[in-house]
């Protein structure tokens, strides 16, 4: 219905006839088209072309598509999709303004759901001409359609009560209340129809307390009963019957009403909806025999400005020829003086040559936006602003390219910070009318950013428009004929749940600088900038790449540490990142100076000398120069030959390097000023860390000894040791009272080596066991180890570890370590050893 107010300015995309036909039915046909009265020219048309006999081939061709393009503006996209299948059906040659034939069943399909098909028709339509790029980017988001559609969960959607079977639309605060443009006739004893497609003139209605709706019994969710004529909805419904949801095969097509036995759904007993929440005329001065259409008002309510149609009927449509039976759009201005508006005026650079209309004005009532198809736009409609000053409109300047497309822009909103909301057909979206938004310069009035569609659910793949919002986009209004198709308009409120946006996607790719190959599967952390406690860890995939999603609109840190490599910290904003396209972020790391030695230690050199390796193993504060040790098996405490050792100095970053011989030793050079971290690699076994603290001076072994004690040193569960996909491992000291599952103060210390030792093995996943002793119901003591389990579980949660690497499993008291089973009278210190938490390791890599 809004069409009559996309108003005379879709006529841009009507089509000029090249000739008139031979056949009277069709010049007819083709005079009403002109005329756009779209509903007349369907029925014309209709009847023509089913005697087609007289008729050539290219008068056939061009009523057709005349005709699929009147069902398309009348938003009958279903008989509009198979009127263009016939057209195309037959491969004809389209020359000149005919290849926008293309163009509009690739929009007709996308508003139908047909996305897949939609991009060969815009493709079709890319290659044929070269001055209309929209087609890639809508190749590019119908594609990726789940971009735009993964926030759907955020918002909430309201049918409201004063709809009605006609159009409803538009809304805009008005004191404490609401006023929108309506196509309801009332009790108005002459219908006046509009030729476009049959339907009732407008007027503007106004709701004088929003409270009305909040306390409104038939307000509903979205997909809910909405009104007192319609059944109750089923508990259970099938995807597709809301009003957002895409359509699916077992949908039924139903359109508003528009007069017409030859648009589908438009008969008068289609359907019957009486508003549940009366509401009135807006006013008797400002509502006429002519249509008025979306409206602002100054925020004192002292002034209105207003859309109506021209009662000047001399203009020609868009500059092409004379018409008379067209009228064109204006703004005028009113006053509210007297408890009445009054000193009603048209707006200065009005025209009978084109129209002007859909006004919205900023907070401090300077700067006006509107839409327009006035010479110097890019293509349909445009959004323009212009200055209000001293009771003076300034001459109106275009938003630009940022916002202006070839397609259609219009039904503009701008919100309490000056943020732009508007509605187009030209940018990518999932139908039809999409909702954008556009951040803007407060100081000039233009575009400071990059526009963004709303996605689902406030946009759909119907029309969507005419929203009003806070700067917070908290919650609001919006207009769209996703309920039934058609025109019929309805009025919806919405409320914000979760974020403003969804996530964006980006593929991060993590290279050494110098080989340029990728890392294989390489840990790596990010954080929200400016955000305490948001920093997340991820792993690359053995191609050295992952797929991440981040809250849209924000700016990161990616931060990659890899021994052998410099630290690396990369900032990244999404901010002005697509929306259905993945962003790219290619991270470069850079090596250490590195020394290496590669002297591997023979076997030979230890066989005469067993005490001297007994005494290097874990001894960190040996003051020689010479670090000797030894790598054992974690289970067994067996030798391991074949681990990589790397000693790196942590005051010059230098690396020394060995694989251990068959009994696992190993030697370095230290710098006794300096710590060392030693670290052992061995294929499927656990990473180990270990840090060797410098010896700054010599002293005594007391002395030695002391600082030891006194410095604080969690280390790792991993000092000396590696452990291996199978191994149990006990952890010392995590004790419970009896019949409790709380961990003990004591025990946090050696939770905390567990949380290192996680950190140190990103790709490690343990199953936590806790178990009981054996005094009690079995069935009760498993239920209790499953507590302290989940308990561990929790506090290694806490420490950042992912929940997902962790399984905690209760096993009661069927394991004990000692001879103290049912019935067997132990010691409280014996029972206590058997109230224990131990872990497993399931896997070394991440499947």
């Amino acid at each position: 219905m809004r069409n009559l107010i996309i108003f005379i300015f879709l006529a841009t995309s009507a089509f000029v006839v090249h000739a008139q036909s031979t056949s009277k039915a069709l010049q007819k046909a083709d005079a009403q088209y002109d005329a756009l009265a779209y509903a007349k020219a369907i029925e014309l048309y209709e009847t023509a072309l089913k005697k087609p006999k007289g008729l050539t081939d290219e008068e056939t061709l061009k009523a057709k598509i005349q005709l699929a393009l009147a069902y398309r503006q009348v938003k009958d996209f279903v008989n509009a999709e198979r009127v263009f299948r016939e057209v195309l059906s037959g491969n004809p040659v389209l020359k000149g303004e005919d290849v926008k034939t293309y163009r509009h069943f690739a929009q007709v399909l996308t508003s139908n759901g047909k996305y897949t098909e939609a991009n060969q028709y815009w493709q079709k339509f890319n290659e044929l001409q070269e001055q209309d790029k929209r087609g890639e980017e809508f190749i590019k988001l119908n594609s990726n359609r789940g971009a735009l559609e993964r926030n759907s969960g955020s918002y909430r959607i309201e049918y409201i009560g004063i709809n009605s079977s006609s159009a409803d639309f538009s809304p805009i605060y008005y004191k404490k209340g609401l006023v929108f443009v309506s196509g309801r006739t009332g009790n108005a004893t002459i219908k006046r129809v509009f030729n476009w497609d049959a339907s009732s003139f407008l007027d503007l209605f106004y709701l004088e307390d929003l409270k009305i709706l909040a306390n409104e019994s038939n307000a509903s969710a979205i997909g809910t009963s909405t009104s007192s004529t319609t059944r109750t909805t089923p508990a259970s419904k099938k995807l597709g019957d809301d009003y957002y949801t895409q359509p699916t095969s077992n949908d039924s097509k139903t359109v508003g009403r528009k007069g017409s036995d030859y648009v589908a759904g438009s008969k008068d007993l289609d359907y019957e909806e009486e508003p549940s929440i009366p509401t009135q005329k807006f006013s008797k001065t400002l509502n006429s025999k002519y249509h008025e259409g979306p409206c602002t008002f100054f925020h004192d309510g002292s002034k209105i400005v207003f859309t109506r149609n021209s009662q000047n009927v001399s203009g020609g449509i868009f500059g092409q020829k004379k018409n008379t039976g067209i009228t064109r759009l204006k703004l005028y201005m009113a006053f509210y003086e007297d408890n009445e508006w009054k000193k009603v005026k048209e707006l200065p650079f009005n025209s009978n040559d084109f129209s002007c209309g859909h006004p919205t004005i900023t907070i401090d009532d300077k700067i006006l936006y509107f839409v327009s198809d006035m010479p110097g736009g890019y293509g349909g409609t445009d959004v323009w602003m212009t200055r209000y000053n001293n009771g003076e409109w300034s001459k109106p300047e275009n938003l630009g390219a940022s916002v202006n497309t070839r397609g259609n822009e219009m039904f503009p909103f701008v919100d309490e910070r000056g943020n732009l909301y508007f509605s187009s057909d030209g940018h990518p979206g999932l139908g039809d009318l999409d909702i954008f938004f556009m951040p803007m310069n407060t100081a000039t009035g233009m575009p400071s950013g990059k526009v963004r569609n709303l996605g689902a659910p406030l946009n759909s793949n119907k029309d969507d428009f005419g929203l009003i919002t806070d700067s917070d986009r908290r919650t609001g209004f919006l207009s769209s004929n996703r309920k039934r198709g058609g025109n019929d308009d309805d009025i919806y409120k919405f409320t914000r749940l979760g974020t403003v946006y969804g996530c964006r996607e980006v593929v991060v790719n993590i290279f050494d600088a110098e080989s340029k190959k990728p890392f294989d599967r390489i840990r790596f952390e990010y954080e929200t900038k400016g955000e305490a406690n948001s920093k997340e860890s991820a792993i690359t995939n053995n191609a050295g790449t992952i797929n991440l999603c981040l809250e849209a609109d924000n700016d990161f840190n990616f931060i990659v540490k890899q021994n052998g490599y410099q630290q690396i910290v990369v900032g990244f904003s999404n901010k002005d990142a697509s929306d259905y396209e993945a962003s790219k972020l290619d991270i470069y790391l850079k090596r250490e100076a590195v020394l290496v030695d590669n002297t591997k230690k023979k076997e030979v050199a230890y066989a005469n000398a067993p005490n001297e390796i007994l005494l290097s193993k874990g001894n960190k504060n040996n003051v020689s120069t010479i670090f000797r040790g030894v790598v054992t098996a974690g289970r067994d405490s067996t030798p391991i030959a074949g681990v990589l050792i790397r000693f790196i100095n942590q005051c010059t970053n230098q690396v020394q390097e060995m694989t251990t011989g068959a009994d696992g030793s190993y030697e370095f050079k230290r710098d006794l000023n300096c710590d060392y971290l030693l670290e052992a690699i061995k294929e499927n076994f656990g990473r180990s860390f270990e840090l060797v603290e410098k010896i700054a001076e010599k002293r005594s072994i007391t002395n030695i000894f002391k600082k030891k004690t006194t410095k604080a040193n969690v280390g790792s569960l991993f000092d000396t040791k590696l452990y291996k996909v199978g191994d149990v491992v006990q952890l010392d000291n995590i004790y419970y009272d009896s019949e409790s599952y709380k961990i003990r103060g004591e025990s946090v210390r050696e939770l905390e080596k567990l949380v290192q030792t996680m950190q140190k093995n990103p790709n490690m996943i343990i199953e936590i066991r806790s178990h009981t002793d054996t005094r009690g119901n079995a069935q009760d003591n498993l239920s209790l180890s499953q507590l302290r389990a989940n308990e561990v579980v929790n506090f290694l949660a806490k420490k950042g570890i992912a929940k997902a690497r962790m399984k905690g499993v209760g096993m009661g008291e069927k394991e004990p370590v000692n001879g103290c089973g049912d019935g067997v009278q132990c010691t409280e210190a014996e029972h206590q050893r058997n109230r224990r938490t131990e872990f497993k390791i399931l896997s070394i890599e991440r499947k």
